[in-house]
């Protein structure tokens, strides 16, 4: 356990010192340039959990009010029905006529 964990900083450090040779970095502006990222992408995440949040409150919202209009749908809907019924015999004439053409 001991000799991976040497293995592991090992390869961590020469790692760190290739990516800075390469792009020609000190370590302190590779921290700083970092830490700057870190930021970014927490204060991203910050934004991300309060837009998140306030779809979901919307949604729990939304669905109290479709709990409210439900009764209201329900009516329309046997409404259609009823006006249905009672135009479906004119509809039965009209097509019999159409089929005669």
């Amino acid at each position: 356990m001991k000799r991976f964990l040497l293995t592991t900083l090992i390869t961590a450090g020469g790692s760190l010192a290739l990516h800075l040779y390469n792009k020609r970095q000190s370590p302190a502006a590779f921290v700083s340039e970092t830490v700057t990222t870190v930021k970014t992408k927490y204060a991203d995440y910050q934004d991300w959990r309060k837009k998140a949040s306030a779809v979901s409150d919307r949604l729990n919202h939304l669905n109290a009010e479709m709990a409210k209009a439900q009764p209201v749908l329900d009516s329309i809907q046997d409404d259609v029905q009823q006006f249905q019924f009672k135009i479906q015999p004119r509809l039965d004439k009209i097509n019999e006529t159409l089929d005669k053409f």
